[in-house]
């Protein structure tokens, strides 16, 4: 009898001590995958908080002001969620929107032919823009955009020269630039005929946009001259063209860079040249509606590119006084 009691209180005894030995290594257990995982979790923790916060398409920061305001292009269903969503949107590398062409505006150039800071800040942006398509090419099937450098000159001041005597246009001292940084040639487009914004926005349609039939384009400038450059492109790619449509159709974003190399005073003294200019292209495409009419205003109005205005390019008695001129 004391052998089957004995039996009895064996059973229970012996689950408590097998309870007891199970919780004590379940115990050493998770404290050993605590020191393994924790620190994991922690940097991965840290490493989103981090993403959160970073600004991952300067596009949406660009002033929608004015002329800019109302005629607002959505690229494609990711751009334009980016679009809407702020600043603080989160977008993996792969999920940012992809180009078929980057548009970097002129900025001016040295008279020693070197390109100042806020022109290579554009550049430095556009080669990464590159090198991030090459990065997504594989899932996306997409090739890296070309790089449209638009620009001639400026007719505020003369321009440097080139090797044998011909004018250093400041898209071909960009593209020697980008060549520097690796991009390859073949992804290099320049126009060496606009020498303003509007002729920026007209001379990167019809020379390249069009013969390539872009659907979707980033177009790149500094912070200072963002709300012109939108105005121009908008009104300018807006257009309606020769069969009654429009080439709106064309998707546009844009991607403002930091004024590296400007003074505070200085990009006052641009940004009040800036906003008259852009009342002025408001005012013109409350006017000019289709590409013929627009063709017309710029060939026989404009001072870079009307016959009847041409002595008037290389008078800089306007700007040797005022201090913009530092930012071109």
């Amino acid at each position: 009898m004391s052998c089957a009691v004995g039996a009895r209180l064996a059973v229970p005894v012996a689950r408590r001590v097998v309870l007891v030995r199970a919780q004590r290594v379940s115990g050493i257990t998770a404290r050993a995958s605590s020191r393994i995982t924790g620190p994991v979790l922690t940097r991965c923790k840290q490493k989103d908080a981090l993403h959160r916060v970073r600004t991952v398409h300067l596009s949406v920061l660009a002033p929608r002001r004015g002329l800019a305001a109302s005629t607002a292009v959505a690229t494609n269903a990711k751009s334009k969620a980016s679009a809407t969503s702020g600043a603080s949107a989160i977008v993996s590398d792969t999920d940012k929107p992809l180009y078929e062409a980057v548009v970097v505006v002129a900025g001016g150039i040295e008279d020693d032919g070197s390109l100042p800071a806020w022109v290579t800040g554009r550049l430095d942006f556009a080669a990464a823009e590159y090198e991030r398509h090459q990065r997504c090419n594989t899932p996306h099937n997409t090739p890296p955009p070309y790089i449209v450098l638009s620009g001639s000159a400026t007719p505020h001041k003369p321009p440097p020269v080139a090797k044998g005597g011909f004018t250093l246009h400041e898209s071909t001292a960009m593209a020697s630039y980008l060549l520097g940084k690796g991009i390859p040639g073949d992804a290099i487009l320049k126009d060496t005929s606009s020498m303003d914004t509007i002729g920026n926005a007209y001379f990167s349609l019809t020379t390249h946009a069009v013969p390539k039939n872009w659907k979707n384009v980033l177009i790149v400038t500094s912070k200072f001259h963002m709300a012109r450059t939108r105005a121009a492109f908008e009104w300018v790619w807006g257009l309606e063209n020769l069969d009654g449509g429009k080439f709106s159709e064309i998707a546009m974003a844009f991607h403002a860079t930091d004024d590296f190399g400007l003074a505070p005073e200085t990009v006052a003294a641009r940004l009040a040249r800036e906003q008259k200019s852009e009342r002025a292209l408001r005012a013109n495409r409350e006017k000019i509606k289709t590409i013929t009419e627009f063709h017309h205003w710029l060939y026989t109005t404009h001072m870079c590119y009307a016959v009847g205005r041409q002595h008037e390019i290389g008078e800089f008695e306007e700007m040797k006084n005022d201090p913009a001129l530092k930012s071109y």
